[in-house]
């Protein structure tokens, strides 16, 4: 298959099945994946296949600057990688997460480097807390307005995020789930992805993990998960950050319960607003998940079959667990039907909103 000769960049960060995303999108054109988020790295795609996998570089010690600065440092990062990866050709389409990559597309577009730009709408942080963190998250949220009143459209993970609503051409994207096959051999261990808070109740899912002799494996790091790192069962593994999909698949496959907990539920949840993205990783790897109800994606996972939904409380959380490891079998035909259905309705989104961008 000859794809189209169109030049796509995408400018994302991590957790939200950026390859696979990719992967889809190089059906109708050149992708230049371009991730900035906890690390850097860029990838090729052409055809549904990777042409170019450049080295991932750590950006944890610029985190800081970055958050301080309004993204400005992914801004400038993301116009250098662009420029160098689209061999001096003109962008056709440019698909940029939130305000700090979608700003980048913007000014793109503005010096006529780019015909059309996305923007890709994953989160929203409500303006709470001290009086520098309100201050922060309301310039966020106008510079997200801001260049999502300048996009051609705006994709999103949730119709709940309210700074996606100035631009008339939004719609929820189905960003699409990989389906990787299945090494032979036993469920019997937990998986949790993530950058852990306090929000995300690992110490409840350590006590589970204990009493249970389950296997834990964690996949990512913060601060926190520094400071109760020694409150793990024994046996814990500590994967770190992983952008590896290969890697966290093969982790994923060993267990028969993802953990995506979240004890804040409300409109006071900045996860509220966004997707429990980990839920994604652990389906491409007919992994069922036990979370609460959170983000609007959640109706899904009950109505589907494909995990428990549950109320933050420590026993409802643990029978939860106990069920998907009964029961595994039953969910991951589940899983295997819902992520079917579910690509299919990605495939048609996408086929129908790039073949309007294009020809316009």
């Amino acid at each position: 298959m000859t794809a189209p000769s169109k030049q796509i960049v995408m400018l994302q960060a991590m957790g939200n099945s950026e390859r696979g995303w990719a992967r889809l999108m190089s059906r109708f054109g050149r992708v230049v994946l371009i991730q900035q988020g906890l690390i850097e790295h860029v990838e090729v795609w052409e055809n549904e296949e990777c042409s170019f996998r450049g080295p991932e570089r750590s950006l944890m010690s610029t985190r800081f600057w970055n958050e301080i600065t309004f993204g400005g440092l992914a801004v400038v990062r993301s116009l250098k990688c662009a420029f160098r990866f689209t061999r001096g050709t003109r962008i056709d389409l440019v698909v940029g997460a939130n305000h700090s990559l979608g700003l980048p597309g913007w000014l793109l577009h503005l010096v006529g480097k780019a015909r059309k730009v996305v923007c890709f709408a994953t989160d929203y942080l409500p303006a709470q807390g001290s009086f520098a963190t309100r201050l922060h998250r309301r310039i966020s949220a106008a510079m997200m307005r801001f260049v999502a009143r300048r996009s051609d459209e705006v994709w999103t993970v949730s119709s709940r995020i309210p700074t996606i609503k100035v631009n008339p051409n939004w719609s929820v994207v189905p960003i699409p789930l990989d389906d990787r096959p299945l090494p032979a051999g036993p469920r019997d261990e937990i998986g949790y992805i993530g950058f852990p808070t306090p929000d995300h109740a690992l110490d409840v899912l350590f006590d589970i993990c204990k009493r249970h002799a389950f296997r834990l494996n964690i996949v990512g790091d913060s601060p926190y998960l520094q400071s109760i790192r020694h409150l793990a069962p024994p046996g814990t593994v500590f994967h770190g950050i992983l952008n590896d999909e290969t890697r966290v698949h093969e982790i994923l496959a060993r267990c028969f319960c993802g953990y995506a907990v979240y004890r804040k539920t409300g409109p006071e949840s900045y996860s509220y607003y966004g997707i429990p993205s980990k839920t994604f990783y652990c389906f491409a790897s007919t992994t069922p998940v036990v979370t609460t109800d959170t983000a609007e994606f959640t109706q899904n996972i009950e109505k589907s079959g494909v995990g428990r939904v549950v109320e933050p409380v420590p026993e409802r959380i643990e029978q939860a667990v106990l069920q998907l490891r009964k029961d595994y079998p039953a969910y991951a035909e589940a899983i295997r039907k819902f992520r079917a259905d579910w690509n299919a309705a990605s495939e048609r989104f996408h086929r129908e909103h790039l073949t309007r961008l294009f020809s316009t």
